[in-house]
């Protein structure tokens, strides 16, 4: 695998877990500035950047 497969594989993960986490925060009232810096955490955690 080279480094563009690993990147986009990585931002794949990143956007389908926040994207995922973000209907369960919408579903469960989950505050705006709480989830912004959970889906911050995601893409930290998977090392790719976060474009809005």
């Amino acid at each position: 695998m080279n480094k563009q497969d690993s990147f986009d594989s990585k931002l794949s993960q990143a956007r389908g877990l926040s994207s995922q986490l973000g209907m369960f925060a919408e579903e469960n009232d989950i505050p705006k500035d709480l989830w912004d810096a959970l889906e911050a955490a995601i893409y930290d955690f998977y090392q790719v950047p976060h474009d809005r």
